[in-house]
This record gives structure tokens, C-alpha cells and sequence, in this order.
């Protein structure tokens, strides 16, 4: 399955793709710059280094910038997203979501309207 992966440049999403490596195609990742250093949705120190680290792993990266308002910014992810399923034909979605339901549904939702596949592999692992 072509997978595209939520990425922060972080822990748990670099732990994420590895896990998704072993198991699908991972053709891009994607991430969204947030604006908002304490966003609700997404993992924000570090997060320009993202697209170096993708450089450097040889992986194709979707970025989407917000302004991290909050419920405001799914509009970002969904259109990164939407990107990465046109541009690299992704089936799915892998996210570092450990513990927070309010990010998991979020992203659910979205990959479902997208008729995109999701699957949080550090689910309630932390």
C-alpha cells in the first residue's frame, strides 16, 4: 500500500515512519508548519528542519504551511493531504499519535472524507 506519512521531524513520527517502513510503501511525508507554537494539532519545535530530514532519508515531503488556528488548521492538513494522495497517489496516512484522541479523530476524519486509509501504530503505546 502507497503510504503517506505525518511528519514533525520528531520522536514519535520519525518511530512512526520506521514502522511504516517495515510494512508499506512510504512514498512521501507530509507536514504542516504551524505558525501557532502552541497548536493543538501539530508538533511545532524543530519543524523546519523537516524538509532536510526528508532530503536526507530520500523521501518525497508535502509541506503546508497554517496559522495554526485552532480547527482552522484541519483545513491545512486535509489540503496537504489531498496533495500528497494527488501527487504520489497515496492509499493511506500513518500518524505518531500516541495518546491524543482529540488529534487521532481529527485525522480519521479526514482521511475518511479522503477515502484514505489511517493507522496510528503508537497507539496508546506511550
Amino acid at each position: 500500500m502507497r503510504i503517506g506519512v505525518l511528519f514533525s521531524g520528531g520522536k514519535d513520527s520519525t518511530y512512526a515512519l520506521q514502522k511504516a517502513m517495515e510494512k508499506e510503501e512510504v512514498v512521501c511525508l507530509i507536514t504542516v508548519i504551524s505558525e501557532n507554537k502552541e497548536s493543538y494539532m501539530f508538533h511545532t519545535p524543530n519543524i523546519d528542519l523537516t524538509r532536510m530530514q526528508a532530503e536526507a532519508m530520500e523521501i518525497p515531503i508535502v509541506q503546508e504551511r497554517t496559522s495554526g488556528v485552532k480547527e482552522e488548521e484541519l483545513k491545512d492538513l486535509e489540503k496537504a493531504v489531498l496533495e500528497a494522495k494527488s501527487r504520489y497517489r497515496i492509499e493511506g496516512v500513518v500518524t505518531g499519535a500516541i495518546e491524543s484522541v482529540y488529534q487521532a479523530e481529527r485525522i480519521q476524519r479526514i482521511c475518511g472524507k479522503l477515502d484514505l486509509w489511517c493507522f496510528n501504530p503508537l497507539w496508546k503505546k506511550g
